[in-house]
Formats: C-alpha cells, sequence, structure tokens
C-alpha cells in the first residue's frame, strides 16, 4: 500500500482481512517499509480504523 500525503510517500506491508465479510471492514495494521520526502525515514506501523461515510 503507498500513502501519498503532502511532502512524500509512505510505503507499507501487510494482510487486510473482511473483504469478503459484509459491512465495513475490520480495522487493521501494516508495517511502515519506507517513505519519500518529508518520510524518507519513517519507521513504525500503521493502524487504520474504518469509519462511517460524511465523518472525520
Amino acid at each position: 500500500m503507498t500513502y501519498t500525503l503532502p511532502g512524500g510517500r509512505i510505503t507499507a506491508q501487510g494482510m487486510v482481512f473482511g473483504n469478503l465479510d459484509p459491512g465495513p471492514p475490520p480495522s487493521f495494521d501494516n508495517a511502515i517499509t519506507g517513505g519519500t520526502g518529508d518520510f524518507d525515514r519513517a519507521r513504525g506501523s500503521i493502524h487504520a480504523d474504518t469509519v462511517a461515510p460524511g465523518t472525520r
């Protein structure tokens, strides 16, 4: 997965589960594998949660 952000990109790798299940996908974690620009030294992980459409 590649996240394109202002200032560069972050690349991550991992598994996303629940794509075939009805309803919103479950939360997941991916390991940061690299970055460019402002993120060229990015390390760690990315945690993603599904949110309802229209919320922030």
